[in-house]
């Protein structure tokens, strides 16, 4: 979809340079919103120029303002995951993650608040709409163009899969997780998820090499994983009363 005719010569470059930071960040969220209306999109500039300042509340107000121009379903998307952006600067986390689900609803393909939702769902064990999450996170990011493409995110969104996976005793769909982040920059520590996963599947070998590879990776967390697949692998871990 081509950008809508904003008359940036007439606005001026300060317009301009805004709208194209603006679009970095949140292109895949803010490139689709009111593409029929430029003024609202200067409107929207506006807003976020304040959001980046953490000028909340003059933010929040502009945001409003804009509400009554939402006509279509990417219009309304954008418009609540900015009020969640609103919130999420302010420190009020529950209302954050409340706005962005309200936005993943509607529907759209910007992977950064679906991550958010993502990593707060797994912290919360609430591992099936972490791992949906997550699906949908890696599905927006193999959307983008191989320039725009994070693949360090790419990476710890596959791993992070993983680990919920095998929290879910689905074993064999955690590997294939696993196996697809190899193909990006690893995470700090990613191996542990291995160590977990191969422990999980009886298979103590595989356990120990990603225990070894931890050692050189995070070695603050080398006695935790080691303990925690040692009981996995005896079968006295709770979460796991026997290896399978």
């Amino acid at each position: 979809m081509s950008d809508p005719p904003i008359d940036f010569e007439s606005a001026g470059f300060a317009l301009q340079h805004s709208w194209e930071t603006h679009r970095q960040a949140f292109g895949p969220i803010l490139e689709p919103a009111f593409t029929e209306n430029p003024e609202v999109r200067i409107m929207l500039i506006n807003a976020l120029n304040h959001i980046s300042r953490r000028e909340i509340r003059r933010g929040m107000e502009c945001l409003k303002e804009i509400h009554p121009f939402c006509v279509y379903d990417e219009d309304m998307a954008a418009w609540t995951f900015f009020v969640g952006l609103c919130f999420e600067m302010a420190g009020a986390k529950a209302q954050m993650l409340a706005w962005y689900e309200k936005a993943g609803k509607i529907g759209h393909r910007f992977y950064l608040p679906y991550l958010k939702l993502a990593k707060a769902a797994h912290t919360a064990a609430q591992l099936e709409k972490a791992k949906k999450y997550y699906e949908i996170v890696i599905d927006c990011l193999l959307e983008m163009s191989e320039n725009d493409k994070e693949e360090i995110i790419l990476g710890s969104a596959y791993t992070n899969l993983a680990s919920c996976l095998t929290m879910l005793h689905r074993y064999a769909e955690a590997e294939a997780a696993w196996n697809a982040a190899q193909r990006y920059p690893a995470q700090p520590g990613a191996s542990a998820t291995a160590a977990i996963l191969y422990a999980a599947m009886g298979d103590a070998d595989k356990a120990a090499m990603y225990v070894e590879r931890l050692k050189t990776e995070l070695p603050a967390l080398v006695a935790q994983i080691q303990e925690i697949t040692r009981q996995i692998l005896s079968g006295t871990h709770p979460d796991f009363p026997t290896a399978e």
